[in-house]
């Protein structure tokens, strides 16, 4: 499973990064993970980034909600 890490990244440049980290690894049925800490507005633009492609986006889970789940 691949991880991006956005601890410390600034807002602006979380799209870029999303959709780089997107492209880069996407494999059909592929788990992926973007650190987002506990940080709504991070989330909220991940989520953003990630309607534009056909996956799955979940809350990490109920012990560590600092994450985003994508299923490709």
């Amino acid at each position: 499973m691949k991880k991006l890490d956005l601890h410390g990244v600034p807002h602006a440049e979380v799209p870029e990064l999303v959709h780089q980290f997107v492209n880069e690894n996407w494999v059909e049925g592929r788990e992926l993970h973007v650190i987002t800490g506990h940080s709504l507005e991070m989330k909220r633009i991940v989520r953003s980034v990630l309607g534009m492609y056909d996956v799955e986006v979940d809350d990490g889970d109920p012990r560590n909600a600092g994450y985003l789940r994508i299923l490709t």
